[in-house]
């Protein structure tokens, strides 16, 4: 991905409805999102005699220049959600997890270094890069972020047992739609996923000997989908036609079957998620420009461990996020939001957020919400840029006292008001 690249908007409106009832929470999602084809993703093509993967960015993602096409990403929609255990997350939400060195920002630490620390690397975690992770799972006062001053294990369970971690789920149009859930992750030390298995997993492949499966032939003729009349135009209907490879699908992959120049197949077959993973349920619908999307669970789970429960009369602190042609840092986030179970609850700013940043979801009767009946919530989300928790806190930030001391929110420290261009 190109470093120069930004989406062609900054600023994205995300209409939200929240209902619950004495089981169940359901968020319902909409936002225009006008170019086609957001539910192909992460390509293995086969082109000039070579298996290539087209990963990020989309072809109609990016306002700048790409003079070559190199990628397919899904769109989604995300958020994240806290009881209050994580110290500065209702005033900063998102930003509260994103660092210096972490992947996609400019000083991105590399591979190499990431596997030879302790903490991350083959030794620890097993991890290349490094993503989303709170202060607290850093060593020093409360707001220090070094990602090689990591706690020690058993201090980071000790953390995760108290509950100190944020929720994350999320609707993926790829990745997770077709099988009727979402995916589902916390973030403490890493953006982890939850226990069990989520919606899809990674086949091998190499530039010569091509992937490990294809789609059985009676699935899609000739194995794969055709690169060049996707380029063209010819989309597959979202939520109709075929563009997933699904584990029931699959067959091992023939060169005499499915290598031809356009032969397409994704890197990332789907499958039947089980444990905490599947804690979710989540379909979406793109039409006339639009993305419409639903999300439930059950208010309390049988995985407290990495998911955080609810009850009705109670608040929490709720962040949604959207995603279009690419992953990492490229996407449109909200600010931190009071969020209630029938309750108006109450939000630290005294100002600039105090009618904007809290939430009252809606309590409804029977198995699921009749949406006309429940409030609509405009939700304004920015680009966040390259602006991380590492600059908000370091001394040559302006609020960075005030930061420290959670006197401020994001509300008050992003430059324009964010309510402005809402429709």
């Amino acid at each position: 991905m190109s470093d120069e690249w930004l989406p062609k908007e900054l600023t994205k409106e995300l209409d939200v409805r929240i209902g619950f009832n004495d089981e169940k929470i359901h968020f319902r999602f909409e936002w225009v999102q006008p170019d086609p084809g957001g539910w192909i993703h992460d390509m293995l093509v086969y082109l000039d005699g070579e298996w290539r993967q087209f990963a990020d960015p989309s072809p109609w993602a990016g306002s700048g220049e790409h003079p070559e096409h190199t990628g397919y990403y899904e769109d989604r929609v995300s958020f994240l959600l806290d009881d209050g255990s994580v110290r500065g997350f209702e005033e900063f939400g998102g930003w509260l997890t994103a660092h210096a060195g972490m992947r996609s920002l400019p000083d991105a630490v590399d591979e190499e270094t990431v596997r030879a620390h302790d903490h991350f690397g083959d030794d620890g975690l097993g991890k290349t890069d490094i993503r989303k992770y709170l202060p607290q799972a850093c060593e020093g006062p409360w707001w220090e972020n070094d990602w090689q001053r990591m706690r020690r294990p058993e201090e980071i369970a000790a953390l995760k047992a108290e509950g100190v971690f944020v929720d994350l789920p999320m609707w993926r149009a790829h990745r997770s739609d077709p099988t009727g859930y979402g995916t589902d992750h916390h973030v403490l030390d890493y953006r982890h996923s939850d226990q069990g298995q989520n919606t899809y997993g990674t086949q091998a492949w190499d530039p010569e000997q091509g992937p490990e499966l294809m789609w059985n032939p009676s699935v899609v003729d000739a194995g794969a989908l055709d690169y060049h009349a996707i380029r063209e135009g010819d989309i597959p209907t979202q939520g109709e036609d075929v563009y997933t490879l699904h584990e029931d699908d699959a067959v091992p992959f023939d060169p005499a079957v499915a290598e031809w120049d356009g032969a397409m197949i994704p890197r990332r077959p789907l499958r039947d998620p089980y444990g905490s993973a599947a804690d979710w349920l989540a379909s979406g619908t793109w039409e006339d420009g639009r993305w419409v999307v639903e999300m439930s669970r059950a208010l309390s789970t049988d995985h407290p461990a990495d998911t955080t429960q609810l009850a009705p009369g109670n608040a929490y602190t709720w962040t949604p996020a959207v995603h279009h042609g690419a992953g990492k840092r490229w996407h449109w986030a909200g600010f931190p939001y009071k969020l209630g179970l029938g309750v108006e609850p109450k939000y630290p700013s005294n100002d600039t957020a105090s009618d904007t940043g809290v939430l009252v979801a809606d309590r409804f009767s029977g198995d699921s919400p009749e949406w006309s009946n429940v409030t609509e919530h405009a939700i304004p989300l920015v680009f966040p840029g390259v602006l991380s928790w590492s600059d908000l806190v370091d001394d040559s930030y302006p609020d960075a006292a005030a930061v420290r001391e959670c006197d401020v929110t994001m509300w008050d420290l992003f430059p324009n008001d964010p309510r402005a261009f809402l429709k």
